[in-house]
């Protein structure tokens, strides 16, 4: 058998449902110079014996057995053994397109790139439906100039952040990675962005292919996005390990802020999104272990403007104080509702935190409000009158995530 020229590292655990078709479309590639490096991550259902059968029907199929140790542990052995001129990573609950392989390669020969990159489509399993929405996945930040030639991370400086930086819609040029010491984190979730980095701004060709060639499945059930357990506290180390890629850079504070940015607003998505019991572990752990909490990085325009409202929660989170965080969003929320009413809407709105439901309506019988001079005035009957600074315009981030 003659060597291949790419390697497919596929990991694998307790798939079973989705591991056939995620091999079929793999076995099927129109680029058939490939061996499929299958890391099986200590799998207990049926995942193993699936592997086998397909192994006795192919022998491009190579079957890597591990104890259980995440993704990055699995990707990292993966790499190990692989002989082929270029790495591409499937996850074995995602399947692609039957072209994928070759367009890749196409493309990063034509270029002569160290990473080429394709479009993705969204499968949401709640609904069995593709979403093609976020710019994020479908290349939409890369605009027309980026067709048909090479490029580096400088170009992309407008909307560096904004680059996907997911491991599975590229091919790699081994060569490349393994001259980076390209590694991901072994032991952690958001494992993606760290590997990426690391080989993204050391490289000067890079291409892209519009068609979507990959199909990524969200809101699988028993994934660890969906448990949204204590591995979420990894986001923390993570951004870290993405930051101190960042740093390297020398056009650093072109970017620093838009990175400071974006992972305030993932911290808090995170947080929020968190098993309760350990939320408090979370806001601890940003005090004490996240270089975002030192504000002389970052300018003072991270504290107006849009990003204003999520620059007051994460300064109550990084406090490690959970119970005024919520009470703070609390606040916020009920002070929108209240600007919604003065200025939008007439009618009667509800608020509900948890199982508190709040009924507010405007020009009640026993209350009013009134806003003027970027004040809030409250005034009861009994003509006792309440003032609030606050400006309309910090709440207009918040306004567009409602």
């Amino acid at each position: 058998m003659k060597k291949p020229i790419i390697s497919v590292i596929v990991p694998v655990y307790n798939v079973e449902k989705y591991l056939s078709k995620c091999l079929d479309t793999i076995l099927n590639q129109t680029f058939s110079n490939i061996e499929i490096i299958c890391v099986n991550d200590g799998s207990t259902d049926n995942s193993r014996k699936i592997l086998s059968d397909y192994q006795k029907k192919d022998s491009r199929i190579k079957i890597v057995d591990k104890k259980n140790g995440g993704l990055s542990s699995a990707r990292n052995a993966g790499m190990k053994v692989a002989v082929g001129e270029f790495y591409s990573f499937i996850d074995s609950d995602d399947w692609v397109d039957e072209t994928m392989l070759e367009k890749l390669y196409k493309n990063t020969m034509m270029f002569n790139s160290d990473i080429s990159i394709c479009a993705v489509h969204q499968f949401d399993e709640t609904n069995q439906k593709i979403d093609d929405s976020n710019p994020y996945y479908t290349l939409g930040f890369f605009d027309e100039s980026f067709d048909n030639r090479a490029f580096s991370y400088q170009d992309t400086k407008p909307f560096l952040l904004d680059v996907c930086v997911m491991a599975w819609n590229k091919l790699y040029r081994k060569s490349f990675v393994d001259e980076c010491q390209a590694q991901f984190p072994d032991g952690y979730i958001f494992e993606d962005g760290p590997f990426f980095f690391s080989i993204f701004f050391k490289t000067k060709r890079v291409s892209i292919v519009r068609d979507f060639l990959y199909y990524y499945r969200i809101n699988r059930k028993g994934s660890i996005v969906q448990k949204a357990g204590k591995k979420f506290l990894n986001v923390i180390d993570v951004v870290e390990m993405m930051y101190n890629k960042i740093k390297e850079i020398p056009d650093i504070d072109d970017v620093k802020y838009t990175f400071f940015r974006k992972k305030v607003e993932d911290f808090i998505f995170r947080f929020e999104n968190l098993n309760p019991k350990y939320r408090v572990a979370f806001a601890r752990k940003l005090k004490r272990d996240s270089s975002l909490v030192d504000e002389k990085l970052f300018p003072f325009a991270t504290k107006i403007g849009p990003f204003g409202y999520n620059y007051f929660l994460f300064e109550n989170l990084k406090t490690g104080n959970v119970l005024f965080y919520d009470f703070q969003k609390f606040k916020l929320k009920m002070m929108y509702k209240t600007m919604q009413i003065l200025y939008f809407e007439e009618g009667v709105y509800y608020l509900k935190y948890k199982k508190l439901v709040l009924r507010i309506k405007k020009r009640p019988k026993f209350y009013d409000f009134y806003y003027t001079n970027d004040k809030i005035y409250v005034r009861l009957l009994t003509k006792i009158k309440f003032e609030i600074p606050f400006k309309f315009s910090e709440l207009e981030k918040f306004n567009e995530n409602d």
